[in-house]
């Protein structure tokens, strides 16, 4: 079914502890706030304070942030995310990106660049915005480049998007016939097709 018409609800219990799942490419690992019980996308990104719990769990990739500012941009951060799991998903699909999406990450992108810089030793280096900002302007900076680079210079089998029930993740495949993200999302994609086939008998 595509993204744009699945129902998405907040998550209201957790299955696993909160981020556990996470362990993709920063772009995916945004994406992935949103998230299977069954075949029901659930939203774990439904507070300013789950907002700054993600940022902690990525750091130092992404800057921390407070719950407070989160909440007072929530609808834009969920906006932002929003659009890349659009972008991403049209990366697994083999169709053209979308274009209002696409150019709202290129806006974001070019509004605050990131760019690469030496450390004292050669080797090191690390990435800071071009100019001061706060840390959510940091922050989807960040997730805006991490798809940028992911999609672009990975083209389409850099993404993949993992249908099993309790899953529904993006994520970063070791192999070309990899369809499930792990063994244990196949597992339990080979039971549900095996219990819907035994319904129809």
């Amino acid at each position: 079914m595509p993204l744009a018409v699945r129902a998405i609800v907040p998550c209201l219990r957790m299955e696993l502890p909160l981020w556990s799942w996470l362990s993709e490419p920063l772009a995916m690992d945004f994406a992935n706030t949103i998230r299977r019980r069954g075949m029901v996308d659930h939203d774990y990104v439904r507070t300013g304070a789950d907002v700054a719990s993600w940022a902690a769990a990525e750091a130092p990739q992404v800057p921390r942030v407070s719950a407070r500012a989160a909440q007072a941009r929530l609808a834009e951060i969920r906006a932002v995310r929003d659009d890349i799991r659009a972008i991403l998903q049209a990366t697994v699909d083999g169709v053209p990106l979308p274009a209002r999406a696409t150019a709202r990450l290129n806006d974001r992108a070019r509004a605050l660049p990131v760019v690469g810089q030496l450390g004292r030793r050669a080797g090191e280096h690390r990435s800071v915005p071009a100019t001061r900002a706060g840390a959510i302007d940091e922050l989807l900076a960040r997730v805006a480049v991490a798809t940028i680079e992911l999609v672009g210079f990975g083209g389409p089998d850099a993404v993949r998007f993992c249908d099993a029930p309790s899953c529904g993740d993006f994520f970063a495949p070791d192999r070309s016939n990899q369809v499930w993200c792990d063994e244990s999302c196949g597992t339990r994609a080979r039971v549900a097709r095996h219990a819907a086939h035994a319904r129809r008998q």
